[in-house]
Order: C-alpha cells, then sequence, then structure tokens
C-alpha cells in the first residue's frame, strides 16, 4: 500500500476513533456558591458516573455541573468520593446515560499512538483532542498534591482544562487521566502527564464503594533509588526517613517484599499498603547492611 493511502487509512480511523470517543467525554464546571470556579474534564465510567481529576472538584462547595459532548444540556452532578493521593475524583450524575469507556488493562507502552480529549483552557474549546505518543512511563514527578508517582508522560497537548480528561489509545480504551502539561512560558513545550490505569483501577473502585481511599502505612518515607549490583544498577525501594517512634525500621534500609510479595517499584509498596491491611501485622524483608532481615509490624491508617 501506497504511503498516501496509509496516511489516508490513519486518517478515516483515527476521525472514527474520535467519533466514538468525544461523546464520552464530559466538561466539569466545580461551583462555589451557585457560581462556576472553574473548568476541567472528565469521561464516563459507569451509566451516572464520571471520572475526573480531585484538583478539579476539590474547591466545589457545592454542586458540580457536567456538560456532555456537544453544548447540550447541563447536568447536575454530586462528587462521590475523591483521593488527593492519586488525584482521582468520582462524580454521581444521576441523568447521565452515557455510553462508558473501557479502562485498559495493560499498561501503556512507549511509542504507541494516543489521543488526549478535553475542554483546554475555555468551555468554548470543548471536544478537543490532541494526538501524540507515549513518550514515556514510570515517570517520577511532582502531583497537584506534592507526591510523587509512577506517572505517564506524553506528548499529545494538555493544556489547563484538560484535567481530568482521558488519554486513550488508537482502539478509543482509556489509558490515563490528563492532569498536567508543560510550562510554554518556561520554554518547555511537548511534556504532558497522565495518570496510568494501573492507578485508576484501583482507586476508582474503591471511591465508588467507599466514598474515598483508606491506606496503611508502616511509618516510613521512601524513595526509588538506584543500586549497584553485580550487573550494573537497579532500582530499589529504600526507606529514607521513620516518621514513628520505636520504628524498627533504618534509613538506607531497602524494602525487598510486603508478607512475601515482591517490592521493584514505589506503586507495588502502595498497592500492598491497602485498606485490608490496616490494623493487621504485615511481615516485610529488608535489605539492611547487605543482609536480610524480616520484621514483623502493625500496619496503621495513613492520615492523607
Amino acid at each position: 500500500m501506497s504511503r498516501s493511502r496509509l496516511l489516508t487509512q490513519f486518517n478515516k480511523e483515527l476521525i472514527a476513533l474520535l467519533e466514538m470517543s468525544v461523546p464520552k467525554t464530559c466538561t466539569i464546571f466545580p461551583m462555589q456558591l451557585n457560581i462556576r470556579s472553574g473548568l476541567g474534564s472528565g469521561w464516563c465510567y459507569g451509566p451516572d458516573l464520571v471520572v475526573t481529576n480531585h484538583h478539579v472538584v476539590d474547591d466545589a462547595t457545592s454542586e458540580v455541573i457536567v456538560r456532555k459532548s456537544g453544548y447540550g444540556a447541563e447536568l447536575r452532578a454530586k462528587v462521590l468520593g475523591s483521593d488527593s493521593f492519586s488525584d482521582l475524583a468520582v462524580l454521581h450524575v444521576p441523568d447521565l446515560n452515557g455510553e462508558q469507556f473501557t479502562v485498559r488493562d495493560d499498561p501503556a507502552k512507549v511509542g504507541e499512538i494516543c489521543v488526549a480529549i478535553g475542554t483546554p483552557m475555555s468551555a468554548g474549546l470543548q471536544n478537543s483532542a490532541s494526538l501524540g505518543i507515549v513518550s514515556g512511563v514510570g515517570r517520577q514527578i511532582a502531583m497537584p498534591n506534592g507526591r510523587n508517582e509512577e506517572i505517564i508522560q506524553t506528548d499529545a497537548a494538555i493544556n489547563g482544562g484538560n484535567s481530568g480528561g482521558p488519554l486513550v489509545d488508537i482502539l478509543g480504551q482509556v489509558i490515563g487521566v490528563n492532569f498536567a502539561g508543560s510550562n510554554s512560558a518556561a520554554g518547555v513545550s511537548g511534556i504532558s502527564y497522565a495518570i496510568p490505569t494501573e492507578i485508576v483501577r484501583d482507586v476508582v473502585p474503591e471511591i465508588v464503594k467507599h466514598g474515598g481511599v483508606k491506606r496503611a502505612s508502616i511509618g516510613v518515607s521512601i524513595s526509588a533509588r538506584r543500586h549497584k549490583k553485580d550487573h550494573g544498577f537497579e532500582t530499589a525501594i529504600e526507606i529514607t526517613k521513620t516518621n514513628i517512634t520505636d520504628c524498627p525500621f533504618k534509613p538506607g534500609d531497602i524494602i525487598s517484599t510486603v508478607n512475601g510479595r515482591p517490592i521493584r517499584r514505589r506503586y507495588d509498596l502502595i498497592r500492598l499498603l491497602n485498606r485490608e491491611i490496616v490494623g493487621s501485622i504485615v511481615e516485610i524483608e529488608v535489605l539492611r547492611s547487605g543482609q536480610s532481615v524480616k520484621v514483623n509490624t502493625q500496619a496503621f491508617a495513613k492520615e492523607i
């Protein structure tokens, strides 16, 4: 097939992708004292549920207005729950009756084509789409709440107002939730970020069920750091600080396993220290001065 035919076919499929995806995307207007106080995006997660960013609706003191694709009816919604740690929130929209996105099971891959959809900059730019690729995965960057997570990097344009909108693959499946873009005023462009669906699949169902996310803590601060091995370097989760008295861990300990499950990334530990483990005794294996040490400690509820 000639290059022109390939491009024509790709263009047709891209148009079809957006015709399928845009109607499942929403514009979000948080309200303060019945006045619109901001702008964001969201996407249909269920028949009456919309996912967006926590920071989009965090300042809403009353209801939230949701406008579906096009410029039709504006629907009243309530914040069902949110999680500042992951910067995710879920809205209950009784009259939504919307077709929902599929959240992809496997993680985003560097080099795959993606499209960011949402309402950048102003409500007049609703249903905007920007094309790009996944530029990187597992990025440790500052989240809106100041914490670091393993984030998708893309060169698809994500501007203010795009926050909460979907980042989709070429099949129209959600691979991330847009939350930040590069600052052109600072001379940076082509760098945007999205929360991966690995986090979405863990957090959103818990928000729907409990209205929020409860996490456990073992009383330490951690960081992903590179350590020298016989074959080179590898990333490990190192304890950088102890935050409670009589803590059984020491700065410099490297966490190897939790209840027998290997810990290779920050999110491995975050995922295991969940609601179900609060109040339980946890067996944690650490590497301390080159020696393997097993520590039993009680997990307590983490304050977010």
